[in-house]
């Protein structure tokens, strides 16, 4: 599961623009008022733990963070590039499912994880999140419509990652590439209502294809950025199974000062140009501007940790060099 916690500033980029804005608020609005209705012992304790999960203590803002994989925003872009117009209402269900389906993933990730802090408390609220996420689609398709096969496709494939995941030792690249990454298929699932409902046809290809090397990607920007908190915690993942395998007589931690931390952004930044060779078949310059916002970005942590890296560096040198001998 990816989890960013980035500087609120950052969230006000052109990447949000004011319609994304409006129905995540929306969303987590109806959300509340749903459970405080249906369930408000349940609502209480849950709107407390939607809240600390964002950096300002406000809901909405969670989802709002430029580091996280764009769940909310890969459908509204799909619809503006399948439609002149697109479903307004419609969107503003699918945000608002996608929502739920997120809260409900991170609710089980999170105590999966040990990471849970009121999680078992609230664990509950997984029959309202996970109702709301698949009810919404019930609306406009009938049960035997094909956005059902993916639905099912898609949503078992990434709880079958999760379990297997589990099981894992070590993540290998084949293990990245056919696990680790399928965690985040339930991404298909708004995609293909997108789709249908805007009889995108063979252009929803494009949009999954996309969606696959972006999820790729986020997942491999996540394992290195979040390396310490996974060796300290003893998770496993790709970055630091490859640390295992080179580090040789030295310490993780050493191998991805010296190294490992160099050679990760190289490859995310190889990652992130193929990224961009997939964007013409979209047709969409949001797209283009968020991979724009998400290279400066990438730009940025860069700098900051190489010069942490260069700091530590420095004060291993003076501790280690020689102490000079008094000549009585």
């Amino acid at each position: 599961m990816l989890r960013h916690n980035d500087s609120p500033t950052l969230r006000y980029s052109s990447v949000h623009d004011r319609q994304l804005t409006q129905l995540v608020v929306h969303a987590c609005d109806q959300i509340q008022a749903e459970l405080e209705r249906r369930a408000p012992s349940l609502g209480e304790k849950v709107g407390g733990w939607m809240a600390h999960l964002s950096p300002t203590g406000k809901a909405p803002d969670y989802f709002l963070q430029p580091r996280m994989f764009p769940l909310l925003r890969l459908p509204l872009w799909a619809a503006r590039s399948f439609a002149a117009e697109p479903d307004y209402e419609f969107l503003a269900d699918v945000v608002y499912s996608s929502v739920n389906g997120y809260y409900y993933v991170r609710l089980l990730d999170n105590l999966m994880d040990g990471h849970g802090t009121i999680e078992l408390k609230v664990l509950p609220a997984t029959a309202f999140f996970h109702t709301e996420f698949q009810a919404m689609y019930h609306k406009y398709f009938g049960a035997a419509h094909p956005f059902w096969e993916i639905f099912r496709s898609a949503w078992f494939s990434a709880s079958n990652a999760v379990t297997r995941e589990i099981d894992l030792d070590n993540i290998h690249q084949e293990d990245f590439e056919r696990v680790t990454v399928v965690k985040l298929a339930g991404a298909r699932i708004p995609l293909a209502a997108v789709g249908f409902r805007h009889n995108a046809g063979e252009r929803l290809r494009c949009w999954e294809e996309f969606t696959l090397a972006l999820a790729r990607w986020s997942q491999m920007e996540d394992d290195l950025f979040d390396w310490h908190h996974d060796l300290h915690h003893g998770k496993t993942s790709f970055f630091l199974t490859e640390a295992s395998q080179h580090k040789g007589f030295e310490s993780v931690e050493a191998w991805v000062i010296r190294e490992g931390f160099q050679q990760g952004i190289e490859k995310l930044q190889r990652e992130l140009s193929a990224l961009r060779h997939l964007v013409a078949g979209l047709n969409n310059p949001d797209v283009v501007r968020y991979l724009d916002l998400r290279e400066a970005i990438l730009e940025g942590q860069k700098i900051r940790i190489f010069e942490a890296f260069q700091v530590l560096k420095d004060v291993a040198a003076i501790t280690e060099a020689p102490t000079a001998q008094t000549v009585d």
